[in-house]
């Protein structure tokens, strides 16, 4: 079986790096025309009007590569539909700035259509002793939860030239290499498949005169492929840690979006309402520029895929040792560095 889909690990990445390529300069001048533009605001960094329709030359050049894959299962063909239901989502919004109910609406039926489709959480690690729990009906809410969640969570890191882009990349290499290293080869195929989409559009995103934003549709894309891949390649193994090996990988986001949610509440406001004190806010606040904070959150990411494919070589015991070693240490480094202060006086304009 793996000798059948070597190829394509290889075929499959580079076919959806062209088409995004290609398609990026296109995609540059639809979204001019439609108006999918992203306007400076005090709580945005960018200084200039700039397209921002990107994700729909990352998610077309993902499209393209998969609809080659010819395991075409109903699990990946409600992949698919779901990604193509909420990167449209995405992309109105990019052009009419939605409102975040409707936002949320198509989140919820693109995670209902790849739901229906068979992709879902089906145990937990029993933290009792060992070994594993059917979540039964309770499997439902969680994959839903787990896939609308991590969509927010690459929608929220979306903040600095590069930055949703390069950790969407290297989330998608650590879990393509731990899908493969599980027997999951056709996860690990969409993995580094999406990978590829993902880092060719850096580039574009970091030019200056050619600057281009990958905007809500790719945010969200890029989220809920990501979610539905890991659960793809590592949930649904039967093995006690295969559950937090996913959270690892996407620590940063996951991590920035529940300090973002608990400041927001704490401070009055809604989870949903934006603000300027997101990880990448307040490592600026620091004195580093744009792309010295896009580099040190891709050298953080970088060290927890690491850790999380080292994972898989450990027993279980070990591994949950080493997660929750990793989680203490993230939380204490921010709260030294005073990344999750939180603030009740309202919003701070990053520097």
């Amino acid at each position: 079986m793996i000798d059948l889909i070597t190829p394509k690990l290889i075929i499959l990445p580079l076919l959806a790096a062209v088409v995004t390529a290609l398609l990026t300069p296109f995609v540059r001048n639809f979204s001019t025309k439609v108006g999918a533009v992203a306007i400076p605001s005090i709580r945005k960094i960018h200084k200039n009007i700039t397209p921002s329709g990107g994700g729909l030359a990352i998610f077309a050049g993902f499209l393209v590569a998969a609809l080659f894959f010819n395991r075409t299962s109903p699990e990946i063909l409600g992949f698919l539909i779901g990604g193509t239901v909420i990167t449209g989502i995405g992309l109105l919004d990019d052009i009419f700035d939605l409102p975040p109910a409707t936002k949320f609406f198509g989140q919820i039926l693109a995670a209902l259509i790849v739901i229906y489709s068979g992709v879902r959480i089906e145990f937990v690690a029993n933290p009792s002793g060992g070994g594993l729990v059917n979540l039964g009906f309770l499997s439902l809410p969680f994959t839903f939860l787990w896939i609308v969640g991590i969509a927010n969570a690459i929608n929220f890191i979306d903040g600095l030239d590069g930055l949703a882009a390069g950790v969407s990349g290297i989330s998608a290499v650590t879990l393509g290499t731990v899908a493969l290293l599980s027997g999951r080869y056709d996860a690990g195929v969409l993995a580094f498949t999406l990978a590829a989409a993902s880092f060719v559009f850096i580039p574009f995103n970091f030019s200056e005169k050619k600057k281009i934003f990958m905007g809500d549709s790719g945010s969200n894309f890029l989220g809920y492929s990501l979610a539905v891949i890991s659960i793809l390649g590592m949930v649904k193994v039967a093995a006690v840690f295969s559950m937090l090996i996913p959270i690892l990988i996407l620590a940063i986001p996951i991590f920035d979006t529940a300090f973002a949610i608990i400041r927001r509440l704490l401070s009055g406001k809604s989870p949903f309402q934006p603000d300027s004190l997101h990880l990448h806010h307040r490592i600026m606040n620091k004195g580093y520029t744009q792309n010295q904070t896009t580099f040190i959150i891709y050298g953080i990411d970088i060290i927890l895929g690491a850790v999380a494919i080292l994972t898989t070589q450990m027993t279980d015991g070990q591994a949950l040792y080493t997660f929750c070693a990793v989680v203490v240490v993230l939380i204490l480094s921010a709260w030294i560095m005073g990344l999750i202060k939180v603030e009740r006086n309202g919003f701070h304009k990053s520097e």
